[in-house]
């Protein structure tokens, strides 16, 4: 299991939606930043395909708390 994945697993146990949300709106600003901070050498796709899947496993999460579980 990803560290991601045990994170978002917490924050259900503990039915902490609000901390979803802003894991979500966290991860969803950080490509901006990765376009803004160039490096010679650092492939920002890698990250933002990452940030891309950990968004959508949240999202899934956050779906369940509107699905009642």
């Amino acid at each position: 299991m990803k560290a991601i994945e045990q994170i978002i697993a917490g924050y259900v146990s503990l039915k902490n939606r609000q901390a979803l949300e802003q894991l979500r709106d966290h991860r969803q600003h950080l490509p901006d930043d990765v376009r803004t901070h160039s490096v010679p050498g650092f492939r920002p796709s890698v990250v933002n395909e990452t940030l891309a899947e950990e968004i959508e496993l949240i999202e899934g999460a956050l779906a369940r708390f509107d699905e009642g579980g």
